[in-house]
């Protein structure tokens, strides 16, 4: 996945024709991440519903982000670096996925999440660190490598 992905789908939730939800006056609700996953857990990648739990609170989590660190892309930037080492996992299982050929299957588990997917990805690509942040060379390098599995 790149900022293409997420470009994507900001351009696919903006032309949906549905008003941006409305933002929370109050502090934004924490995320929380479940704990590590039993030993005997099937990868992420082979774990499809696990994945897109992971890949939705991973989605929010950017969202939280850029919402805390407003227009200042330095704080952007490190809060995107920390988060690709919480969420290299689910880079990693979404590309072996991907790579795999299955799509279709990984579509069917995010499917149920769609709704909390449009709400995140409005948020962090309406955000005020998106607008002002997108061309800053470091941001985009942390950006990329949180959605990007290594080579």
């Amino acid at each position: 996945m790149s900022r293409a992905l997420w470009i994507a789908v900001a351009a696919a939730v903006a032309c949906s024709g549905s008003p941006p939800p409305a933002r929370p006056t109050g502090a934004a609700p924490a995320v929380v991440v479940d704990a590590a996953p039993p030993a005997d857990a099937a990868p992420l990648d082979q774990d499809l519903p696990r994945l897109a739990e992971r890949s939705l609170a991973m989605y929010k989590d950017v969202a939280k982000a850029f919402a805390d660190a407003g227009d200042d892309c330095k704080a952007a930037t490190a809060r995107l670096r920390e988060l690709s080492g919480t969420y290299r996992e689910v880079a990693v299982a979404n590309a072996k996925v991907l790579q795999d050929g299955r799509a279709k299957q990984l579509q069917s588990a995010l499917d149920p999440h769609g709704d909390e997917f449009d709400a995140a990805a409005k948020a962090v690509m309406q955000s005020p660190t998106m607008s002002k942040c997108a061309k800053d060379r470091a941001f985009g390098k942390a950006f990329d490598e949180l959605l990007e599995a290594p080579p």
